[in-house]
């Protein structure tokens, strides 16, 4: 894909045309292209990938926010790179997950002799924990559909699942997730993320994993970090790319789009892909429909996630594994990543690359967020981090752009049809399951799919 101004775009040359560089619309032009569609991509920022970015801090690879990515050996995201890739990238798997509570330390265990011995609670609530456990072990996710209307606090409580220390780790792996606690977060959105797998399993296959646990929570990061995997994208792409072109309005006749004003331009085009994020499509879609006008109407209002990433460059490694590390308590929960550990090059050599991540306090300043994910009890559990610290480096960003509570679910989130015939949505707060890249991966199938059939009709 290469960069053209403005004035040098012919839009009756292109297949598509996609408003907005974010990993959906990023992904949908990058299977589109492979199909031997030409793509134009239209950006209002300097550069491409929104979150799905990386870059140099004083010697040190950061990604824009944490990104470890689930669903390593089987996920949409994955799915998409082996396919358009060649060679495909390499992701190096996590070695499991270690949750905090003060002074004691476990996993979430995946098989019933994990759970009686688990460290982080006593026998009540291990039982407790077993019982529950077995039950979203077996859970269909036809039967997870029919709780997506309450929040998963009030899940567990209708089953008497109320052992603190349960709940709270649990709401420690949500929040990440979920960007919510599980007071708020759909009951069907955490028990999709609690369940190891997606794919449906016979019972006694569910059985099987109940008694000897599952090894498929296959998260991993990939080598060369979102930089190099962006840049490799970005290569294989064919088609152009306009940087600094907002958006500024899209055009609808008699129920059909007929292209967009970018940048005070007109562009005539008949299908339009929006990568734009839809608290904003209200105010840009032209459209004397009711039907057009009401859609977009009701969807102005969702709610993001708002999270925060620390990274820290040490002078020594510290930690030197790769485990995904979460401190449960003292609150607030945070996620402590050696991203070195997976990838040495994100690191000068000797040295450590450390990313904490934690889901933003409300109305609090980027000052304080930062002071109390130093502290609360990461000054105790993790001093040592703190003492070798030789560049610091803080973000802000959305980890999703739609909070999973209810009614704005996967079975809730429109997409990849609108009202608008030729006009389509894909992103991360569109229909598509999953979280962060994954979610944009699974939304950019869905859109790829329904766009080639139209074409095979």
């Amino acid at each position: 894909m290469q960069e053209i101004s403005l004035d040098q775009i012919d839009a009756s040359k292109y297949d598509v045309i996609i408003a907005g560089a974010g990993a959906g619309g990023l992904l949908t032009a990058l299977a589109l292209s492979a199909e031997g569609k030409e793509v134009l991509v239209i950006e209002k920022s300097a550069r491409v990938g929104g979150v799905w970015h990386g870059y140099s801090v004083d010697g040190y690879r950061v990604d824009m926010g944490l990104h470890v990515i689930t669903r390593v050996t089987r996920g949409a995201f994955v799915r998409f790179l082996n396919n358009y890739l060649s060679p495909p990238p390499e992701f190096i798997l996590h070695d499991g997950w270690e949750f905090r509570v003060h002074d004691r330390t476990g996993n979430i265990p995946s098989s019933l002799g994990e759970t009686l011995r688990w460290p982080l609670t006593g026998w009540r609530g291990r039982l407790g924990l077993m019982k529950i456990g077995a039950k979203i072990k077996t859970m269909k996710l036809e039967e997870m559909k029919k709780y997506k209307d309450i929040s998963f606090l009030e899940f567990m409580q209708s089953r008497g699942a109320t052992n603190q220390v349960m709940l709270d780790v649990m709401q420690s792996a949500i929040y990440m997730a979920a960007g919510v606690p599980i007071s708020e977060a759909s009951a069907y959105e955490a028990l999709r993320t609690l369940k190891d797998t997606d794919k449906e399993s016979s019972k006694l296959g569910s059985i099987k994993r109940l008694l000897l646990g599952s090894s498929e929570y296959d998260e991993g990061y990939v080598i060369g970090g979102m930089e190099g995997l962006i840049k490799r994208v970005v290569e294989t792409i064919n088609g152009d790319y306009v940087l600094n072109a907002p958006v500024e309005k899209i055009h609808e006749h008699d129920g059909k789009v007929t292209g967009l004003t970018v940048a005070g331009r007109d562009l005539s085009h008949s299908r339009i892909v929006s990568n734009i994020p839809l608290w904003s499509m209200d105010k840009i879609v032209q459209s004397d429909g009711q039907e057009s006008r009401e859609f977009f109407e009701k969807w102005c209002n969702m709610d993001p996630t708002h999270g925060i990433t620390l990274w820290l460059g040490l002078d020594k490694v510290v930690i030197g594994d790769r485990k995904n590390r979460v401190l449960v308590h003292p609150n607030p929960n945070r996620w402590i990543v050696s991203i070195s550990s997976f990838d040495p090059s994100s690191a000068p050599e000797g040295k450590e690359l450390v990313a904490i991540a934690m889901m933003t306090e409300p109305g609090k300043s980027v000052d304080e967020n930062i002071a109390i994910m130093k502290g609360n009890g990461f000054e105790k559990y993790y001093k040592e981090l703190l003492d070798h610290v030789e560049m610091e480096h803080v973000q802000t960003s959305y980890a999703t752009r739609a909070k999973l509570i209810p009614g704005q679910t996967d079975l809730d989130r429109p997409g990849p049809h609108t009202p608008i015939k030729g006009l389509y949505i894909v992103g991360t707060d569109t229909a598509g399951s999953g979280v962060g890249l994954q979610q944009a991966a699974n939304s950019a199938e869905g859109l790829v799919n329904v766009l080639l059939n139209v074409d095979s009709e």
